[in-house]
């Protein structure tokens, strides 16, 4: 009964916390769920060996001494900010906190282990305090939270495949400003005596905010297998799904005839992903896995949504109608190196690094202060104690984002519903920086 309840509680713990607004990594997605999973750069698809293997790769539930419960919290401190002709804003959304629960259960008399897990892999949260940025981006968020029970099957000791599927709960909010100013040569903002949008709150100028959660289902599939006993090798794939947004609450501000309407948004994809590891026991105290990863992020092709009934911004008069709005993405698949390694400096003391090379996904021509990409540089530290059953594990992340120079379009706003504001000129420059700080702890029946 103990265990139950500190089970439930330790479920209705994670569903909580995860409600909270998550932080941008590689595109929109945060690889590690686990503090060993941080310290080891994610390198954990061969090797393993908790009950975390739900997420990593659930063949590896086999592979797990005993029955575990973990629970994880993790801390993400976001640091971006984006420049223009001297100007500079910067994401205000600073400080984010994550978590994810993981247990597993041998089944008695059979060759079947039973794993479950709640963890967030996706999401992002963008808003900037700056009105230059106000038509690209204000305010931009998603936040996913699955549920996923798993199996594994061991029918030799050199060989195993497992199953998840999830239940996704996802909420998204997209908000930015519209320019609606003819082009020149055009009369002065009757309201702000300027020309075009240069003003925030002009006559020409209107707001939307689009909100809105959506369910879905996916899975995740994985095999092991150790040829040797010092050898184990991982392959693991997770499945697509698509985050469909097709009643969302629509607010509008500004000279618009109606305040309220609803948008039919596109599905946003949560891409597929493959890995493919090798761990290597190098002796009984030191061990190492390296990993390749491909996620097919080729697939996020737009965000687009059509609005009904349609609103009518009044200025313009019966040219007015907005009815859709079209944001080109057009990412790119990416490939990630992943290397972590362990040293058990004592029975019950462990030692963990890593380090991980990213690529982004996203082209310069469609990069935006809504998800400010770049190719990422990890370095990754942390440390395991073990005490009787009990389980105690630290890892952090350093992530290095490479500094990003382009000249687009994209601070100009949406040219599918009006003019593009033509106030942001020069070259736009983006800087990030993410510390992670995750903390687990695990025990043992």
């Amino acid at each position: 009964m103990g265990s139950k309840v500190i089970f439930l509680n330790g479920l209705c713990l994670c569903l909580l916390i995860s409600r909270v607004t998550v932080a941008l990594a590689g595109g929109y997605i945060i690889p590690h769920q686990t503090a060993k999973g941080l310290a080891l750069s994610n390198a954990m698809i061969a090797g393993v060996d908790d009950p975390s293997a739900v997420y990593y790769n659930p063949a590896a539930l086999s592979e797990i001494d005993g029955d575990d419960l973990l629970v994880n919290g993790t801390y993400i401190n976001v640091n971006n900010s984006v420049q223009n002709s001297g100007r500079q804003a910067n994401n205000t959304r600073k400080n984010n906190f994550l978590a994810s629960l993981f247990a597993n259960y041998h089944i008695p008399h059979t060759d079947l282990t039973a794993g479950i897990g709640t963890y967030s892999p996706f999401g992002l949260a963008t808003e900037y305090d700056s009105n230059f940025t106000r038509f690209a981006a204000r305010s931009t968020e998603l936040r996913t939270l699955f549920v996923t029970p798993a199996f594994s099957w061991q029918p030799t000791s050199y060989f195993s495949l497992g199953a998840g599927f999830s239940f996704v709960h996802s909420s998204a909010v997209l908000s930015r400003s519209l320019c609606f100013s003819p082009p020149p040569p055009a009369p002065p903002d009757p309201v702000t005596g300027t020309f075009g949008c240069t003003t925030p709150g002009g006559l020409l100028e209107g707001k939307i905010r689009i909100t809105d959660t959506a369910n879905a289902f996916t899975y995740n599939l994985g095999l092991l297998f150790k040829p040797i006993e010092t050898v184990k090798l991982g392959f693991t794939y997770r499945g697509r799904t698509d985050l469909r947004f097709d009643n969302a609450d629509v607010k509008l501000g500004g000279a618009f005839d109606i305040n309220r309407t609803k948008a039919d948004v596109r599905p946003i994809p949560l891409p597929p992903v493959i890995n493919a590891a090798v761990f290597w026991q190098i002796t009984p105290s030191w061990g190492a896995e390296f990993v390749y990863e491909f996620t097919r992020w080729s697939e996020f092709k737009a965000v687009k949504a059509s609005f009904s009934p349609v609103p009518n911004f009044v200025p313009l008069g019966p040219f007015g109608a907005v009815s859709s709005f079209n944001l080109p993405q057009d990412w790119r698949d990416t490939s990630t190196l992943r290397l972590g390694s362990f040293y058990q400096i004592h029975k019950n003391l462990e030692l963990r690094g890593g380090i991980a090379i990213e690529q982004t996904p996203i082209p310069a021509k469609t990069l935006n202060p809504a998800i400010p990409g770049a190719d990422i540089l990890t370095l990754n530290a942390g440390l395991g104690y073990k005490w009787k059953g009990w389980s105690f594990d630290l890892g952090y992340q350093a992530t290095f984002y490479k500094n990003r120079k382009v000249t687009n379009n994209e601070l100009e706003g949406l040219p599918a519903t009006g003019i593009p504001f033509l106030g942001a000129p020069g070259p736009d420059k983006y800087q990030t920086f993410i510390n992670f700080v995750s903390m687990s702890l695990s025990y043992r029946f």
